[in-house]
């Protein structure tokens, strides 16, 4: 400072910038304690959230494990329905009620199925084209749940349980 300002000017100047930095100051403890109250307000919350998640995330858990459990194991029915009509459409819904929740099938698969177990005793050939068309009936009336749909060379394929299978 040059030596020729007054000392009234000086003694000004001084508690202006005195004014400003208690002004920034109280302006700072204000903020202080509303940036401290909403860090407890967060903090709550984010514990209440995290709490739920868990909670949420182990009943998840327990329903996959039990959805992904395999069904208790009848004693395999490997009689022939009885009766002239509908015998294919009965052991496809046989051989599908047997397979796991989360298992995915087509036609192929319930075809060869149906001709190891009762092929010899059936006295005709099983069609594949046969079993995918009950197996589309199946899906319509939500038997069972389409999770991969055909194409000229990929059979479809279906599941019990809807996203099954993938």
């Amino acid at each position: 400072m040059s030596r020729q300002l007054s000392i009234e000017r000086i003694l000004a100047e001084l508690k202006d910038r005195i004014e400003k930095h208690r002004r920034q100051a109280a302006f700072h403890a204000e903020q202080e304690a509303f940036h401290q109250k909403e860090k407890i307000r967060h903090t709550e919350e984010l514990q209440t959230f995290v709490e739920r998640f868990e909670t949420f995330q182990a009943a998840a858990d327990a329903v996959s494990e039990l959805v992904a459990r395999p069904r208790e194991e009848k004693a395999a029915d490997d009689s022939i329905p009885a009766g002239k009509g509908a015998v294919l459409s009965k052991l496809v819904e046989r051989v599908v009620a047997a397979k796991g929740p989360l298992e995915a099938f087509g036609a192929n698969d319930i075809t060869r199925e149906i001709r190891e177990r009762f092929g010899s005793r059936l006295g005709r050939k099983v069609d594949a084209r046969a079993v995918a068309a009950k197996l589309r009936r199946l899906a319509r009336v939500r038997q069972v749940h389409q999770i991969r749909a055909g194409r000229a060379h990929h059979e479809a394929l279906y599941s019990l349980t809807p996203g099954g299978g993938e």
